[in-house]
């Protein structure tokens, strides 16, 4: 799938310019391309030259023709477009693909037999139905719970012991660090497909449809794995700042107390650092 590699290349070195006519031309032409009717593939791909003459209409006209079988119109078409993008990249392969068609033109294309397959008959699977017993339960009988009265407080009205303060803060900083650990691996998951993206356009084998579209998604995974990279980042720091202020938190205690006076009685608050 040679033209999308082609693709690829061309788009980084000129832009086909807006079109929405020849590009409507195009994806018809593709389309045929896909249900293999040749004729009028190739119209529409003509039809997309005439309106925005550029590589891929005219890579696609001489696809067409070499998959049809018509070598001699296939090796001009390849000829054109060398002769007119010669600047594109794996042009070695349009010089291949020329030689094949000429000497397909001098001796004759090679036909082929369709290989004749036999339909697979299977039988259905016969199944018994399970029969199920009902399961018995007894009923649960719940004894009510003995609680003893609450103690009277003493003095003290208040205290806040070591250990126990700053806890939201710690269970902050583990939501925030593993929201930031799931947006890290999001941008990994984006990061390979930008990478399968490009590897995709670099593996195809010839007699391919051009496919402008592959290069836009992989641009758009790269883009979110960066974002998602920088968002988790920041995140993950964020929930660690948030931890170590609730641990550090966690090692003061403070206590609030009502001492009796001569006029009534006062409030007191102390805290330990």
């Amino acid at each position: 799938m040679f033209a999308v590699l082609l693709a690829a290349g061309s788009a980084h070195a000129q832009q086909p310019a807006p079109n929405a006519a020849a590009d409507a031309a195009l994806s018809e032409g593709r389309r045929l391309y896909d249900l293999q009717e040749w004729d009028q593939a190739i119209g529409k791909f003509k039809e997309a030259y005439r309106l925005r003459a550029d590589a891929p209409a005219l890579f696609n006209i001489a696809q067409s023709y070499r998959l049809k079988g018509d070598c001699t119109n296939a090796a001009s078409f390849y000829k054109t477009f060398k002769r007119n993008f010669p600047k594109e990249r794996n042009i070695d392969k349009v010089d291949k693909f020329i030689a094949e068609m000429v000497t397909c033109a001098a001796t004759g294309p090679v036909k082929t037999e369709p290989v004749k397959t036999e339909p697979v008959k299977t039988e259905p699977v016969k199944t018994e139905p399970v029969k199920t017993e009902p399961v018995k339960t007894e009923p649960v009988k719940i004894e009510p719970v003995k609680t003893a009265p609450d103690p009277i407080p003493g003095p003290v009205i208040g205290t806040d012991e070591p250990g126990k303060r700053g806890g939201g803060l710690k269970i902050a900083g583990i939501a925030v660090g593993g929201v930031g650990l799931i947006a890290v691996g999001a941008g990994v998951v984006f990061g390979l497909r930008a990478s399968s993206a490009a590897g995709d356009a670099e593996k195809l084998p010839p007699g391919s449809v051009w496919e402008p579209g592959i290069e836009d998604r992989g641009e758009k995974a790269s883009k979110n794995a960066k974002l998602f990279f920088a968002i988790g980042g920041a995140a993950v720091i964020t929930g660690g700042v948030l931890y170590f202020l609730g641990a550090k938190k966690s090692s003061e205690s403070s206590s609030v107390a009502l001492i009796p006076t001569h006029d009534g009685a006062s409030l007191t608050w102390a805290s330990e650092f």
